[in-house]
């Protein structure tokens, strides 16, 4: 597909061309159209029924490195809707597009210190996304907040169908300093478990595994 048909998909009336378009952006990483998708996503915003293209389409401009749509991003950030897809990666643009390269970690503090259980997976997410590496006292901090935070208020109830957010932080912790994450992966590992449709406690294999792979110092996929 030429990038001329990738412009037409992104004004196409139908919503699933949209879609495409923009995947298709993503995966190729075609800069030269990121003013085309933020023009289409300011559109796609005003129709409330299209979250997925949405989404997506914020999704692409982060991982655009998209300047001009940070202040569109962070007034999704701002509004701190628990449980949305598009705030959840509405954060993860929110932290490629604020930050310096992959090694500065504050602009993840910045929406863990305030974040929703939306805010904070977005954040956690791009830390194992771009394999970043902050700094050791980012790390800490970072590592200090999200400890138990699959216990955050806005997750407590709603276990069954929500990701526990430590999963993407044991992922980035792969590429870490073992003597600054051992203790928190040990901790995932013992504390693994989430709530099944039943409302039974299992074991999350998923968390788990990903610990095991970090403290090997080997990124899981997800």
């Amino acid at each position: 597909m030429t990038n001329d048909e990738i412009k037409e998909q992104l004004s196409s009336k139908q919503s699933s061309k949209r879609l495409s378009a923009t995947k298709r952006i993503s995966k190729e990483k075609i800069t030269k159209l990121a003013d085309e998708l933020f023009s289409a996503y300011t559109k796609e915003k005003q129709d409330k029924r299209t979250w997925e293209p949405q989404s997506e389409m914020i999704k692409s401009l982060g991982l655009l490195d998209f300047k001009p749509a940070l202040p569109d991003i962070k007034s999704i950030v701002n509004k701190n809707i628990p449980h949305d897809m598009i705030t959840i990666n509405a954060a993860t643009s929110y932290v490629q597009l604020k930050r310096q390269s992959v090694y500065d970690g504050q602009p993840v503090l910045e929406l863990l210190n305030f974040g929703s259980t939306s805010v904070i997976c977005g954040a956690l997410q791009v830390l194992a996304i771009d394999k970043m590496i902050p700094s050791s006292d980012e790390i800490k901090e970072i590592i200090k907040i999200s400890w138990d935070i699959n216990k955050h208020k806005d997750r407590i109830g709603h276990e069954f169908g929500f990701i526990d957010p430590r999963v993407y932080l044991a992922i980035a912790c792969a590429g870490w300093d073992k003597l600054l994450t051992t203790s928190f992966l040990n901790h995932c590992i013992d504390t693994a478990f989430n709530i099944d449709s039943f409302g039974k406690t299992i074991e999350n294999v998923q968390l788990a595994n990903a610990c095991q792979k970090s403290l090997k110092g080997i990124y899981s996929k997800f």
